[in-house]
């Protein structure tokens, strides 16, 4: 009993340490996250959380991921980190006909749905979710672009061209692990294959997953390195 609970500990450790290491509030609201949440029996975190909160958090996280050199450049499906506003996305949003909501948990966000990928610039099938994350200031720090319920040969097209694109404008990711072959992730749930690079002010990472009750997913998610304190 002791062992297990233990391990349920460590669980609910690492997955806290992802959803903060990366104010990735909005991950915490997928169907996925959610049933997993629950599953552990951690209660939604991030209903009365500060922005103050959100950025101490989002520092400790970032803190362990960051490299030690600037990027060249930081590719954010066509927005500027640090500079673009919750107006300019909302602009974006409307003339591209996008339903977007904005969300506020602490930091502000900006949650779209359906969105085709030709409105960010990018081949594939539709976005399921797009998050826009606003820190202090009001400029953008992360962009998170969920693909879920995918069959393999989306799977293949969203992972191969996130990937193809981040390695043309970075080089070899710092990190890589895990067969993207969606074969080899249908053979159990929760399989994953990730490549993360690692920057002082930036940090971008692809992940594709089995979800157990979403299926083939494939994460995108660009990250401001730089302090929001």
């Amino acid at each position: 009993m002791i062992a297990r609970r233990l391990n349920r500990k460590a669980v609910i450790a690492s997955v806290a340490t992802l959803a903060v290491a990366t104010a990735l509030i909005g991950w915490m609201h997928t169907p996925g996250a959610r049933h997993l949440l629950r599953v552990l029996g951690v209660p939604c975190p991030v209903d009365n959380v500060t922005s103050e909160q959100v950025s101490t958090l989002r520092e400790k996280g970032l803190a362990g991921m960051r490299g030690q050199s600037a990027a060249p450049v930081r590719p954010a499906m066509g927005m500027l980190l640090d500079q673009t506003t919750e107006a300019d996305a909302a602009g974006w949003a409307k003339t591209n006909s996008i339903n977007c909501e904005s969300v506020v948990h602490g930091y502000r966000f900006l949650r779209c749905r359906g969105v085709p990928a030709m409105a960010l610039g990018i081949d594939g099938p539709a976005i399921s979710e797009l998050w826009f994350s606003f820190g202090p200031t009001g400029k953008l720090v992360g962009v998170d672009v969920y693909r879920r319920g995918l069959d393999e040969q989306s799977t293949v097209v969203a992972w191969s061209n996130a990937t193809s694109n981040l390695k043309n404008a970075l080089g070899d990711p710092e990190i890589s692990f895990g067969d993207p072959t969606p074969a080899k992730l249908l053979a159990s749930t929760l399989q994953t294959a990730r490549v993360q690079y690692r920057y002082v002010d930036y940090v971008a990472t692809v992940t594709e997953v089995n979800l157990p009750h979403a299926g083939l997913a494939v994460r995108e998610q660009y990250l401001s390195g730089n302090r929001q304190m």
